[in-house]
């Protein structure tokens, strides 16, 4: 599936969003089923070997699930149970599936996944020691006995239905976010204030002067209640909590009583094409948990089924939180960030030596002139001329900032000053204003004789080698400079998960409302939003190669050949030319709307770079240290940027 795009991707209306048979769909489901290994696991861990044998098999009952979750619509047992009578009809299930049977197994699966009872099969039969009555060791290759929980059992369902075979991750980039799932259970009681885990550093909106709409409280008799996890429960559903939903379309934010359900997707890697955002990752909480804690069990479900989690974008609501908590969680896992700084986390700060400052989580020398200390946070309902302008104004900082020095060690990183870098003139470095008066000349003060000590003090940091602890400003920080065009490229992938979102909750025959499933409890709505969102997956799949002329990657993969050769149906179709991300222009120096010449300023760092143009920057680097005799470094450097 990496052959060239055909055509520029049509509109979404041009193919139905579920337009799959229900035998292509029950093919597709069965293929997801098998690749997973989860039917194995429950045989093995749930089934009973005493007693009348099953009626249908835990295959059987995971492919009528996906099966129902591909042909989209609302996630009712009686629906599913109408697949699956369908599905018999046509030949296409071994024996008849009822109602009954879907439900008390759905209980028995999400229950023993809650209580650590599921693990996967072995590849071998397990022997005895007849002597102890102990169970011999298994081979090296077997990889029976791992622990599946929720989380695990959800990526392992949208891992497979993600990749069909032959398809694999070309990315190391992930976007995560939560969004409100409401519970079917009727609200007894209501608190005007939702009573949100605030461990993590959690601050209500009302707190910040926010307003959220949310009617007068009000209780029932023996409501609410007190829940297992010490907050108010407002309904029959004993895991719903009471939480904030986001705002949309203009309107405050709101208070809901249900669940947080934390998505995740992957992004391209900083300058690549396009790729399909499908759901990777799933984590259900009672709305107003810990989205920290929430947030590490999705990056660690994605690194238990195999992922390269090397970068995450996420949004304010998770960065803002303890640093021990989300930060130095995630950089313990040796994973950078892309964030959103949140009015907390912005302002000035003294840096770890003199002539040093921490600004918005970079490091500078307190060279930086004061205008651009200060500057404005990037508001809902900025133009994008407005956009750009402000990003000029981060742009100007970058001469200003630390760039890091040497190999990374366990205790910090060093750090040196802009001199350094050759970013600026400074007068307590000579050497340094010999330089283009391209470059800006810093006010420093000059250096002076401490009449005690005799040794030379230089006031200002612009020719300093600083090590910095990872624990000093490690919320705020992040490997690029906020606000500048560069951050604002690498962080405009995040868009990626908010427009998920959007298709599953409008466009992709799913959607949150609260009767789309009938079921309480986290465990239940947590399997059936897996089962509804592994059908999305499926169909914006085949959406986004159909749209692009390419054959569906999952009737390639079960070898239906039915579908027509889309380049030709769409042959005669037209459609604007789609406009390449902010990440890919800057690559390559196109940096789009910009009317007025470009400064020198921003780049883009090495890592980040295509590999034609990083040749290309080190083999003129080369020619430059061979014709020049200055003692600084010479390579082409990467612009100054600060540690995940």
């Amino acid at each position: 599936m990496t052959a060239p795009l055909l055509l520029v991707p049509l509109p979404k209306y041009v193919v139905e969003a579920c337009d799959l048979s229900l035998a292509q769909a029950t093919k597709v489901a069965e293929a997801i089923v098998d690749a997973t290994g989860l039917a194995d696991a429950f045989e093995f861990s749930l089934t009973s070997h005493t007693g009348a044998p099953r009626q249908v098999s835990w295959r059987t009952l995971l492919v009528v699930y996906v099966t129902a979750g591909i042909r989209g619509g609302d996630m009712l047992l009686t629906l599913v149970q109408k697949t699956a009578a369908e599905m018999l009809r046509d030949g296409l299930l071994p024996a008849k599936v009822s109602y009954c049977q879907l439900w008390d197994n759905l209980d028995h699966f999400t229950t023993a996944l809650d209580a650590g009872y599921v693990v996967s099969a072995h590849s071998h039969e397990l022997e005895v020691n007849k002597r102890t009555g102990e169970l011999t060791d298994c081979p090296k290759s077997c990889t029976g006995g791992r622990p599946i929980t929720r989380e695990l059992f959800s990526a392992l369902l949208l891992q497979a239905s993600a990749f069909p075979a032959g398809m694999t991750m070309s990315t190391t980039v992930f976007a995560l976010d939560s969004t409100d799932k409401e519970t079917w259970a009727a609200r007894k009681s209501w608190a005007k204030l939702p009573d949100i885990d605030q461990s993590s550093g959690a601050v209500r909106p009302e707190d910040e002067g926010e307003k959220v709409n949310s009617q007068d409280s009000f209780t029932t008799p023996g409501w609410p209640r007190l829940g297992h996890d010490g907050r108010a429960q407002h309904s029959a559903d004993v895991d719903a909590r009471s939480g904030y939903v986001s705002g949309k379309n203009m309107r405050r934010k709101g208070v809901f009583i249900g669940f947080d359900e934390h998505v995740g997707t992957q992004v391209p890697e900083f300058g690549d094409p396009e790729i399909p955002h499908v759901a990777l990752t799933l984590v259900t909480a009672p709305a107003g948990s810990d989205k920290a804690a929430a947030g590490i069990l999705a990056v660690d479900a994605l690194r238990a089924v195999g992922y390269d989690v090397k970068e995450l974008l996420s949004d304010r609501g998770y960065t803002y939180l303890d640093a021990e908590k989300w930060a130095n969680a995630l950089r313990a896992r040796d994973i950078a960030q892309t964030f959103d700084l949140h009015k907390n986390q912005r302002g000035v700060h003294p840096g770890p030596t003199m002539g040093t400052i921490w600004v918005d989580g970079g490091l500078f020398t307190d060279a930086l002139p004061e205008h651009l200390r200060n500057l404005p946070g990037f508001k809902l309902g900025l133009t994008a001329e407005e956009k750009i302008a402000l990003q000029a104004q981060y742009d100007e900082r970058l001469p200003y900032a630390f760039s890091p020095y040497g190999e990374i060690k366990p205790t910090g990183r060093r750090w040196r000053g802009p001199t350094w870098m050759r970013w600026v003139r400074c007068p307590n470095d000579p050497e340094s204003m010999r330089l283009p008066y391209d470059r800006p000349t810093t006010n420093c003060k000059p250096a002076y004789t401490d009449p005690v000590t005799g040794k030379r003090i230089v006031p200002c940091g612009c020719h300093k080698t600083v090590t910095v602890s990872f624990n000093e400003y490690a919320r705020e920080r992040q490997p690029l400079l906020y606000g500048t065009t560069t951050w604002a490229a690498s962080y405009g992938r995040r868009t990626a998960i908010e427009a998920f979102n959007s298709e599953i909750r409008t466009h992709r025959g799913m959607n949150f409302r609260r009767d789309w499933c009938r079921v309480r409890g986290a465990a239940r709505t947590h399997a059936l939003v897996t089962f509804g969102l592994v059908g999305v997956n499926v169909r914006l799949l085949r959406d986004w190669y159909t749209t692009r002329g390419q054959a569906d990657p999952w009737m390639v993969a079960i070898g239906d050949t039915s579908d027509p050769d889309f380049a030709l149906v769409h042959l005669r179709r037209t459609a604007q030319p789609r406009k390449k991300a902010l990440h890919v222009r800057v690559t390559t120096g196109d940096i789009p709307r910009r009317t007025e010449p470009r400064p020198k300023y921003p780049f883009v760092p090495k890592h980040l770079r295509p590999k034609h143009l990083r040749e290309a920057a080190e083999a003129a680097a080369r020619a430059e240290s061979d014709t020049t005799g200055t003692a600084h470094d010479t390579q082409d450097h990467t612009p100054p940027h600060q540690p995940g």
